[in-house]
C-alpha cells in the first residue's frame, strides 16, 4: 500500500512537470518564468528578508539601494533556475551541450591518465543541476556526492533529472566505502561543499565578511583516498549558457595542513561570489543566529 501511494504521489508531480519540460524555453520563460518571477519577488517575497540579510551582512561594501538590485536579480536568477531544472526532465543531450561549455578538463584529463581519483568541490552558485552533462563529455565514471532529501517522492525526482545521462548519485554517508571499494577505478566525484553543516560543526572560516562553518567532510574524503582536488566553478556566459571551469585546490591532499583544503575551497567561492553575486543561494538561512 505505501508503494503505491509513493509511485501515484511520484507520477503526480512527474509527468505534469514532464510536459512543462516540453514547452520551448522561450515560450516557458516568457510564460511560467514571468508568473514564478510575479508571485516570489512582488507578491510573497520568498524569503525575503533572508536574501536582504544575507546580502547586507555578505557585501558590507554596498548601499541599501545596490543591495535591493541584487536582490531583485538573485530572484531572476532563481526563477531561471527553476525553468532550467524543469527543462532537465526532458532535454536531449545536443540540446544541453549548446547550453555547457567546458574550461579546461584537460587537468582532469591529466590526473586521470595518473590513475587519480579526483574531486570537485563547488558551492550553491550558478544552476548546479547542469553538472548532469558531465558523464556524457568526459571519459570516465563521474559520481555526485549529495545529502538524501527527507522526501523519498522529491528524492527519486533528483535522482531522475541528476541521473539521466550517467550521473551515479552516492549518498555522503557511503562516499569513502565507496571510492575506496573502487580505488582501481580513478573517477570524478563532486561534492558541493557550502551547507550549513549544524552549530555542532566548529570548522569556522571568514567567509563573506562573516565567521562560517563549513562542512569539511570534502577535505576528509580527499586526505582518506588521496584524491586530486578541484574547485568547480559554473558562471552563466551572455548568451545564457553555462561555463563549467576547473581549477586546481591541491593534488597532494595528505601533505596539506589542517582545514587547508576547505579554507581554499571557502576563499575561491568568496571570489566567485564577489565578481557576480546574484548567483549564489541567498535564500538559504545560510548562518544561523
Amino acid at each position: 500500500m505505501r508503494n503505491k501511494l509513493f509511485n501515484q504521489l511520484y507520477h503526480l508531480i512527474f509527468f505534469p512537470v514532464y510536459l512543462i519540460s516540453l514547452l520551448p524555453y522561450s515560450v516557458a520563460d516568457a510564460t511560467l518564468g514571468k508568473m514564478l518571477y510575479f508571485m516570489s519577488y512582488r507578491v510573497f517575497r520568498y524569503r525575503y528578508n533572508v536574501v536582504l540579510q544575507n546580502l547586507s551582512r555578505s557585501l558590507p561594501a554596498k548601499s541599501y539601494p545596490e543591495i535591493q538590485q541584487i536582490a531583485k536579480e538573485y530572484y531572476k536568477h532563481l526563477v531561471c533556475m527553476v525553468i532550467e531544472t524543469v527543462k532537465l526532465f526532458s532535454v536531449s543531450k545536443q540540446s544541453l551541450d549548446q547550453k555547457v561549455q567546458l574550461v579546461n578538463t584537460e587537468l582532469l584529463l591529466h590526473y586521470h591518465q595518473q590513475n587519480r581519483n579526483i574531486i570537485a568541490v563547488l558551492g550553491h552558485y550558478g544552476n548546479w543541476e547542469y553538472l548532469n552533462i558531465l558523464p556524457a563529455r568526459l571519459p570516465f565514471k563521474t559520481n555526485a556526492i549529495y545529502k538524501p532529501l527527507s522526501s523519498p517522492v522529491m528524492n527519486k525526482l533528483v535522482h531522475y533529472v541528476r541521473g539521466r545521462f550517467g550521473m551515479q548519485l552516492i549518498p555522503a554517508n557511503q562516499a569513502l566505502r565507496h571510492l575506496l571499494k573502487q580505488k582501481d577505478q580513478p573517477q570524478l566525484s563532486i561534492f558541493i561543499a557550502d551547507q550549513f553543516p549544524g552549530t555542532s560543526d566548529q570548522n569556522k572560516f571568514d567567509f563573506m565578511h562573516q565567521s562560517t562553518n563549513m562542512f569539511n567532510g570534502a577535505e576528509k574524503l580527499a586526505i582518506a583516498t588521496n584524491a586530486v582536488v578541484v574547485y568547480l566553478e559554473i558562471n552563466r556566459k551572455p548568451d545564457n549558457s553555462w561555463e563549467i571551469d576547473f581549477s586546481l585546490i591541491t593534488e597532494s591532499p595528505k601533505e596539506t595542513c589542517n582545514q587547508e583544503i576547505t579554507r581554499s575551497f571557502a576563499q575561491k567561492l568568496q571570489h566567485t561570489i564577489s565578481v557576480a553575486p546574484s548567483y549564489w543561494l541567498w535564500s538559504h538561512k545560510r548562518w544561523k543566529d
